[in-house]
């Protein structure tokens, strides 16, 4: 009877051996899975396709119709045009794979994934769930699901603030030079962004300092220089011309005579805008740097 029963157990323990593993948090597709998200980190596209098979599919939160891995990498690179930087974070992740029924083998990714947008600076934290088939070690279907409603919801709240007709960014520009005339530079640098890019004509003598990188370096690279240098410098038949994507292109003339040689100018010039949520982000100026030189040299 003691022999019956040791022999039960020994093929008890022999079958259980034989079982397949239907579970486990190590694996070669475990690890290539690891380096798929290394990858996206890293931007290194052909790296991160090569585990994926010719064939895969990619299912960004939909069942109905899967990207193609050319589909796939277009997706991923636009999706940088509102982004600063993004990634998945590595505090946290979890990978599984599993084994199922009908014997195909699934990896399993739960992470955190962090963007960072480029209007605003703002830091966005989604979680993540992917999981992906493999066949013969390669990738040939992944699927995504993930709330992406944090992120359209911060988009369209920019856009809201960015929605401005020409006119309006006309106006705002036109507010700087009616300042500047009446001598209210702190009007004119508080339409600005703190992180504005500011860049005289190549050269013109204030050109060195390019490009000026705040309101505070415009006033003591630019505005300052104008004071102390020039007498009754001012800016004459302003036109202001319309201009998509939040620019404004302002013909001028330049009027004003140089302290240390008495020479008087009248040149031709124009600045080029750039606004964002109703600051300007950048300047680019335009003049005839000729007739600049020659006054300002004996």
């Amino acid at each position: 009877m003691k022999k019956l029963i040791l022999f039960a157990i020994l093929l008890s323990f022999l079958a259980a051996c034989n079982q397949t593993q239907r579970y486990t948090q190590s694996s070669p597709e475990i690890d290539a899975f690891k380096a798929v998200i290394e990858n996206y980190n890293n931007q290194d596209w052909a790296a991160m396709t090569a585990q994926y098979a010719d064939s895969a599919k990619t299912y960004n939160n939909s069942s109905d119709y899967g990207l193609s891995l050319f589909e796939m990498i277009a997706y991923h690179k636009d999706a940088l045009t509102n982004l600063a930087d993004r990634k998945f974070l590595k505090k946290d992740q979890e990978y599984e794979m599993v084994l199922t029924d009908d014997g195909e083998t699934w990896v399993n990714f739960w992470g955190d994934w962090e963007g960072t947008l480029k209007a605003n600076g703002k830091k966005i934290k989604i979680p993540i769930h992917l999981t992906a088939r493999f066949v013969d070690g390669k990738i040939i279907r992944t699927s995504g699901n993930w709330d992406n409603s944090p992120i359209l919801l911060e988009l369209q709240a920019i856009d809201a603030k960015n929605d401005l007709s020409p006119e309006d960014n006309r106006a705002i520009i036109n507010g700087m030079y009616e300042a500047f005339a009446t001598g209210d530079v702190p009007a004119v640098l508080g339409a600005m962004n703190e992180h504005v890019i500011w860049n005289e004509a190549e050269g013109n003598s204030l050109a060195k300092g390019n490009p000026y990188k705040s309101p505070d370096a415009v006033l003591k690279g630019v505005f300052t220089p104008l004071t102390e240098e020039w007498e009754n410098f001012r800016l004459a038949d302003i036109k202001l011309h319309e201009m998509s994507n939040d620019k404004v292109l302002a013909t001028l003339r330049y009027h004003g005579k140089f302290k240390k040689t008495g020479k008087s100018i009248n040149a031709q010039a124009a600045h080029l805008w750039k606004l964002e949520n109703r600051k300007v982000i950048s300047f680019q100026q335009y003049v005839d740097t000729k007739q600049l030189a020659e006054a300002e040299n004996n």
